[in-house]
């Protein structure tokens, strides 16, 4: 019996995507494939796709900010495929909502069965389970809107943070008392900013405290001497 379920393959070397189209239409599922974040979008806008295969390289962008936005607005079950296999970057995968991760060369066997894998899994939540449409979070007086990327105080003040700004203060936000070290944070923040490194890390964390009208001893975000830096705020 044919699996008429519709998965996008977006993969940028020609032989990789015929390979992965080739096992699923074997396995009976509907493929499409786009070799770029913009066709894969322009994919996504034109049909009901289940489940996307993501390749983390792609000419027009980073696999992981799409996964990021599909996660935010489309209820989609997403495995990534990338030769890409250092454990940091797995875990950048995971942490931005893919449901699998699936690491170069792809053995066709495997492969299918972790689509099926995600796919049962996702058709036995709720039907808007897997959408995690973006709430405001709140800590102390301040108000972190995801949508507007916006900070507000409970004075109705709206101090300005600039863009990667705005980001590391969400990555601190959604992880609440968790020592995070410059080096995670780093790789994290590249992702949508990629001319971060140690350094600036230090620099934005500055920057945030002064923003918030606190500095490194009353701050919600805590020094850690010599493992990094710890959000004291939050649930």
């Amino acid at each position: 019996m044919q699996d008429k379920t519709r998965i996008l393959v977006v993969e940028d070397d020609p032989a990789v995507q015929a390979l992965l189209a080739t096992c699923l239409r074997a396995a009976g599922y509907w493929v499409a494939a786009a070799s770029t974040a913009r066709e894969a979008r322009d994919e996504l806008a034109h049909g009901e796709i289940a489940l996307v295969l993501l390749d983390l390289q792609l000419p027009d962008g980073d696999g992981l900010t799409l996964a990021r936005t599909l996660r935010t607005t489309q209820n989609i079950g997403i495995i990534i495929v990338s030769s890409a296999g250092r454990p940091e970057q797995r875990a950048q995968g995971l942490e931005v909502g893919a449901d699998d991760y699936v690491a170069k060369p792809v053995f066709p066997r495997e492969l299918v069965a972790r689509v099926r894998n995600v796919l049962d899994r996702r058709r036995a939540q709720p039907q808007d389970a897997g959408l995690r449409l973006p709430p405001d979070l709140r800590f102390g007086p301040w108000v972190l809107d995801k949508a507007a990327r916006s900070l507000t105080g409970e004075q109705g003040e709206t101090p300005r943070l600039t863009p990667a700004e705005f980001s590391l203060l969400l990555l601190f936000a959604e992880r609440p008392r968790r020592i995070l070290s410059r080096e995670t944070l780093c790789h994290l923040l590249g992702t949508e900013h990629p001319d971060t490194d140690l350094r600036s890390i230090d620099t934005l964390v500055s920057r945030i405290r002064r923003k918030l009208g606190g500095d490194g001893r009353q701050s919600v975000i805590e020094t850690c001497r010599g493992e990094g830096y710890r959000f004291t705020a939050g649930s």
